[in-house]
């Protein structure tokens, strides 16, 4: 989850460039969120993933209501006249993130972050929908070499389903997942535009918290304090993770940042080769490549286009 901004080349500058320092935050940021996908894995059985999910969203409310009140501003800067729109973005990258959670529980970390990388591809079709952007064959033909891509992981999973499990459900997890994230992301573009980023850290914080509630309740499971010292430590994580995004989108130009958000396959096999010993198959490999190449190709067509 980003908050894109128009980045300004440094003139004069020495040293690194501003679009070498906006690609070191933007990695920093993917790699934080890598493992707070990965945080169902981590609790494994002990924890339900609404709780995890209501202790993040509380403790990085709190978070950020603390860094608002260090840097001297007032808390009446958080409020938006567009708080409907707000919780609407809350409900789509909520239950998304819930949904990217559980996919990354019950399969191989990698696979299921290569399926969440077609997030790009339903954000180029609901431009098209939502805000009426006009996109050629080649976003189409992009976002088809996606689409062959997650389609090998899944099929590369189902062959090794009886090591691991059924993968049916959690790949379908994956895609809802990227589905919902990508509304959130129009809705984010939409946002952006006139609500400062304390502001839509603060509304998406607070509203999915509330929406967690009620989930969290039906499967709270009783732990130590481990555990949840744990997972609160995921807020302040998160809210790291989305500053790095902020400041890497603010530094880098689009055409660099875009494909950033691609390396979070890389991270999620590293991660899942470190922490749970998975080794991608050929198909998983194959099928992360082309997902890999689609989304970069998507990244360098124009915006919008007529053919």
């Amino acid at each position: 989850m980003t908050i894109a901004a128009k980045s300004t080349p440094l003139a004069g500058s020495t040293g690194m460039s501003a679009n070498a320092k906006g690609a070191l935050w933007l990695l920093a940021g993917t790699a934080l969120f890598t493992l707070i996908f990965a945080s169902g894995r981590f609790a494994g059985p002990l924890l339900a993933i609404p709780q995890i999910l209501l202790l993040r969203y509380a403790s990085g409310f709190l978070t950020l209501l603390f860094v608002v009140k260090a840097s001297g501003q007032s808390f009446a800067d958080l409020r938006s006249p567009r708080p409907l729109q707000h919780f609407r973005r809350a409900c789509f990258g909520c239950f998304g993130g819930l949904s990217a959670i559980y996919a990354a529980a019950h399969m191989p970390v990698a696979a299921a972050s290569a399926i969440g990388l077609l997030e790009g591809v339903f954000v180029v079709a609901l431009a098209v929908v939502m805000l009426g952007e006009v996109v050629g064959w080649r976003h189409w033909l992009a976002g088809l070499t996606c689409g062959l891509g997650a389609l090998a992981v899944v099929l590369g999973q189902q062959s090794g389903a009886i090591a691991f499990g059924d993968v049916t459900v959690p790949a379908a997890a994956a895609l809802l997942g990227a589905v919902l994230m990508a509304f959130e992301i129009i809705y984010v573009k939409r946002l952006t535009k006139g609500d400062t980023p304390f502001s839509m850290l603060a509304h998406v914080n607070l509203f999915s918290f509330l929406l967690m509630l009620v989930p969290a309740w039906l499967s709270w499971k009783s732990v130590g304090p481990g555990p949840i010292l744990a997972c609160l430590a995921l807020g302040p994580l998160a809210i790291l993770a989305q500053y790095c995004n902020i400041r890497g989108y603010r530094l880098a130009d689009i055409a660099v940042a875009g494909p950033i958000g691609y390396s979070w396959i890389l991270f999620a096999a590293l991660l899942g080769l470190i922490a749970f010993g998975e080794v991608p198959d050929l198909g998983t490999g194959l099928g992360c490549l082309l997902i890999l190449a689609g989304g970069y190709w998507l990244t360098k067509l124009p915006a919008t286009s007529g053919g």
